[in-house]
């Protein structure tokens, strides 16, 4: 009879091998699952700004946005978004006429609050002189992950070293001669 050292007994013992899988596998597999849920919340997020930009701007178009309408516009936007707390302070507008000679002023990226050091961007809010000119409106939003243990949503922009991610909306409409 061989006589095997407890070592050796214990190297060879196959209980548990399942438990050594399920370890290894598991937090994979909800690190991906709460990576979907964090993913879907942030486009959730993204459509609900598109749709209440769209709405703004319509009404800024029907002209029922006067010059110094700002607190209208960004309340019409902040009511039709949800899934964002505090909306009214976290979003930056920018709206401004755009040379279409040299469209000059395109190619710079949106400025979004601050929230780190509670800056909020100075942005021209400009409706339009009512003269045919293209506009063009940039919406930013900092907003908090969903899921903030994922990291999936690392790879945004950050707005800032709170921890926050830029949701940035576009639209772009002509103004009619009146």
């Amino acid at each position: 009879m061989r006589i095997v050292p407890p070592l050796l007994r214990f190297w060879r013992r196959d209980h548990g091998t399942a438990t050594v899988e399920f370890v290894i596998a598991v937090p994979m597999v909800l690190a991906m699952l709460f990576s979907a849920i964090d993913f879907g919340a942030v486009m959730l997020r993204q459509v609900f700004l598109d749709r209440a930009v769209d709405i703004a701007v319509r009404q800024v178009r029907l002209g029922n946005v006067s010059q110094n309408g700002f607190n209208e516009f960004r309340q019409m936007i902040c009511d039709g978004t949800i899934l964002i707390s505090d909306c009214t302070a976290r979003i930056a507008i920018e709206m401004r006429p755009i040379d279409t000679d040299t469209w000059a002023g395109l190619d710079s990226p949106a400025q979004c609050v601050n929230r780190e050091q509670d800056i909020a961007p100075v942005l021209e809010f400009d409706p339009g002189s009512g003269q045919q000119e293209l506009m063009l409106i940039r919406v930013c939003i900092a907003a908090d992950p969903f899921i903030s243990l994922t990291g999936l949503v690392l790879g945004m922009p950050q707005a800032d070293g709170s921890g926050a991610y830029h949701i940035v909306s576009h639209a772009a409409f002509a103004n009619e001669p009146t």
